[in-house]
């Protein structure tokens, strides 16, 4: 089976609110969207969003490395069986982790609409429906529990709530949050890296008192004996998200007994086929996984939903990127109620494209 005709659009997304993390605020996301068209006519959809420091990629280096490398790669060969054709995509332009992401969620789209079945279901999974968290982002403590309520308000159960700037403001945000939402939603917390190993140790032992669900990223990714010192004492799970970008990454920090799980991104792995190595590796381990997210259509988080559905070691789920979006040419493929993800049964990612908004 050959390609008979592809593309790869470049655009940029306003965000309908803007948010801030440890070190860095969001009002935008550089996105591309890749369709994918075999010589029989079936149709396949992708997204990518590079963020430079999780997927080695940005968007300009992310659509050359679509337009002259990975899509000819793809496009020069069988493209039957999708693990091995994205594979041989991979040899062309490995560093791009992002933009190979879009080019591997086309073409499982693309194979599942040829089987007639929805992602999951080729995938050897059966689930429809995932609960998700979501995010509140960093802002003044009162802002952020307006934030906590009016998502549990449309039916959340889960929040993830950013920290990592300062431990004393953060332990006063996440107990305000808690008094205000009171004990029956769960909470996560993500610092991104933002703090020291002192730092982090403190607050897991006011985290635990909060009865706060995990602790992702504490501290910096290049600190893997920090990670697991950390982990070695802290009474709640810790997930590593920066410190996992691909299957290699896993097994030094499962040998050094780092972490408890890890963030599965398809952005910052590069893919449906990657993920799945992450999956079978975690769960060798005994570790938990998180499929995470960051802005991205609703492509690609239809993608990491029927990944999720399907994975062995998936055990919290947090995909909310598309919330957060403006506009997307993308409807249909994941519906949100009352804080579930349910899944499409058209085949593929039930994705459909509409005319390119704006």
């Amino acid at each position: 089976m050959k390609l008979r005709q592809w593309e790869a659009i470049p655009r940029a997304i306003r965000l309908a609110v803007p948010y801030r993390i440890a070190g860095r605020t969001f009002d935008s996301a550089g996105m591309i969207f890749v369709t994918l068209l075999d010589e029989d006519g079936v149709t396949g959809h992708g997204s990518c969003t590079p963020v430079p420091p999780l997927t080695g990629d940005d968007p300009a280096t992310a659509l050359g490395a679509l337009r002259e490398r990975l899509l000819p790669a793809l496009a020069a060969g069988d493209i039957s069986d999708p693990v091995s054709a994205i594979a041989r995509a991979e040899e062309a332009s490995p560093s791009e982790r992002s933009a190979l992401a879009a080019l591997d969620i086309a073409l499982h789209d693309l194979h599942a609409k040829r089987l007639g079945l929805p992602l999951v279901q080729m995938l050897g999974g059966s689930r429809r429906r995932l609960m998700t968290s979501v995010t509140v982002g960093i802002d003044r403590p009162e802002a952020m529990v307006r934030q906590a309520v009016a998502h549990v308000a449309r039916g959340f159960r889960i929040l993830k709530v950013k920290i990592g700037e300062d431990t004393a403001v953060d332990l006063d945000r996440l107990r305000r949050i808690r008094s205000a939402v009171g004990p029956s939603i769960a909470i996560r917390v993500d610092a991104n890296e933002g703090y020291s190993l002192d730092d982090a140790a403190r607050c897991c032992r006011e985290l635990a008192d909060l009865d706060i669900e995990l602790f992702e990223q504490p501290v910096a990714a290049g600190s893997p004996a920090s990670l697991a010192l950390l982990s070695s004492t802290c009474p709640i799970p810790v997930v590593a998200d920066e410190s996992v970008k691909v299957a290699s990454d896993l097994p030094p920090l499962v040998a050094a007994r780092a972490a408890g799980g890890a963030n599965i991104k398809l952005m910052k792995c590069g893919g449906l086929a990657e993920a799945r190595r992450l999956d079978s590796l975690l769960h060798q381990a005994g570790w938990s996984a998180l499929v995470g997210c960051m802005d991205e259509s609703r492509a690609s988080i239809a993608a990491a939903a029927h990944f999720a559905a399907a994975a062995d070691s998936v055990r919290w789920i947090d995909l909310d990127g598309h919330l957060d979006l403006s506009e997307d040419p993308f409807t249909d493929g994941v519906e949100l109620k009352d804080g579930e993800l349910l899944l499409s049964d058209a085949p593929g990612l039930g994705v459909v494209r509409m005319a390119w908004p704006g």
